[in-house]
């Protein structure tokens, strides 16, 4: 299994085997910096389930054209959950 060191969130406890709340999932978009976010990509990549726990989160900041990086992730898990609904066709 593997393990991911996403980011150290200074007030969340975290089991990554367990998956992420939502509280690390903002955490990450709102303070992480690129390395942060390239490992989370890459968590999303290979677990799809948390794509919307992500939407969840992003939806709330889409209409704060100030919020570029929730536009960002929120596109990006839009974009990975209609890959997988493509490739179920």
């Amino acid at each position: 299994m593997k393990t991911y060191d996403i980011m150290n969130h200074r007030h969340i406890n975290v089991n990554i085997e367990k998956g992420l709340p939502l509280e690390a999932i903002d955490d990450i978009i709102s303070r992480g910096d690129m390395d942060s976010w390239l490992k989370f990509r890459d968590y999303c990549l290979n677990h799809r389930e948390i794509l919307d726990d992500v939407l969840k989160i992003t939806v709330r900041y889409i209409s704060d054209p100030t919020e570029q990086k929730y536009h960002l992730w929120h596109n990006l898990a839009l974009s990975l959950k209609e890959g997988d609904l493509n490739a179920k066709r």
